[in-house]
């Protein structure tokens, strides 16, 4: 998966549980098609500090959804690692 890829698959699982910031997905996959490394550097960014995307946890019913947050712990290390190894690529 590329990372637009990545981002739009985020997007729908914050979507599908009504999450505010599924729409930042889309917007980070459609600026990674237009400027790459401005749109690594805000991926990576969104990954440090309290209350950043490492903390995100999906409700269903009020209720964690374990199923989801398994999805979403998988798609958001996938990003990240897809996220650095092309800032390496880019550096070299």
């Amino acid at each position: 998966m590329t990372i637009k890829d990545y981002c739009l698959q985020i997007s729908k699982l914050l979507e599908e549980a009504d999450h505010e910031k599924s729409k930042a997905f889309i917007q980070l996959g459609n600026l990674y098609v237009i400027n790459r490394e401005e749109a690594l550097s805000n991926i990576k960014n969104i990954y440090g500090g309290m209350g950043s995307f490492n903390d995100f946890v999906l409700f269903k019913d009020e209720k964690v959804d374990v199923e989801a947050n398994e999805k979403l712990s998988a798609l958001r290390e996938d990003l990240y690692k897809a996220v650095v190894s092309e800032i390496i690529e880019l550096r070299s």
